[in-house]
């Protein structure tokens, strides 16, 4: 009886290791499926929202360009794959990427605790911050004090939104700064808050009477958005950023948008 109680333990032990090692192989076959899957396909879906001038937008040809359309570009030829980009509108861009309609996101996304509960991120590839804009004979002079009380246009599902609230200001959500600057510019908002090359070039392309409040409120940088655990796509896109950066096409691409790099 001993004798069989002792064998049946083993084989439920090695029942339970041979599991294991399964799991483990599960697990280390998933960190590499994603970029398996693009290597395999030949083509990585990325998702872009294309309404972020001059990060990502339409021109006026209806043909998607811009700053982070030029990495991406960059990032995929080195990969040795091409791009099909999915234009997704900001507050449903991480979800698409959890339900899996694109293997990458390259959108400008600032890399916050709250999203890397969800989503993982690459190392940063720029950085920037965040800008009060308001009209020119607007009264306000220092974002951090005069916001109180004040409607301040904000992209929804961004950072800006806690900012406003914080500074005791008014957020009114928006799909894109586009809309927010529009706003602003017919006098139905005192303001917005974005990135601050974003709000320079809309102000520039649209003529509109606007200027920079005071210093940005805060720094920010952006990452490369990925699915949780894909560790090894993660370190193929780091890598050939680095060697853009090595090489100098990092600085070509970020000069041709901002006329300096924006790596650092």
């Amino acid at each position: 009886m001993e004798m069989k109680k002792g064998f049946l333990y083993l084989v439920m032990l090695t029942v339970i290791v041979v599991t294991a090692a399964c799991g483990l192989n599960n697990n280390s076959d998933g960190e590499k499926n994603a970029l398996q899957k693009i290597k395999e396909q030949g083509v990585i879906n990325v998702g872009i929202e294309g309404a972020y001038p001059p990060f990502n937008f339409y021109n006026s040809s209806n043909e998607l360009e811009g700053f982070d359309v030029d990495i991406t570009n960059e990032i995929a030829k080195r990969m040795d794959v091409k791009v099909n980009f999915v234009a997704t509108p900001w507050d449903s861009i991480i979800g698409g990427l959890l339900s899996n309609k694109y293997e990458i996101i390259i959108s400008s996304m600032a890399i916050t605790e709250e999203r890397k509960e969800k989503v993982d991120f690459t190392e940063p590839y720029y950085r920037t911050g965040a800008q009060l804009f308001a009209p020119a004979d607007t009264g306000m002079k220092d974002a951090k004090t005069d916001l109180k009380g004040k409607k301040i246009g904000v992209v929804t599902g961004t950072t800006f939104t806690q900012e406003v609230e914080k500074l005791g200001g008014e957020p009114v959500l928006y799909k894109s700064d586009l809309l927010s600057f529009q706003d602003m510019a017919n006098g139905r908002i005192d303001g917005a808050i974005t990135d601050k090359a974003v709000g320079g070039n809309i102000i520039v392309e649209n003529d509109y009477d606007a200027v920079a409040v005071g210093d940005i409120l805060y720094d920010e940088v952006a990452g490369i958005t990925v699915n949780k655990d894909e560790k090894e796509l993660v370190k193929e896109i780091d890598r050939h950023i680095k060697e853009m950066v090595k090489d100098g096409t990092y600085a070509d691409i970020s000069k041709k948008w901002f006329g300096t790099s924006i790596y650092e």
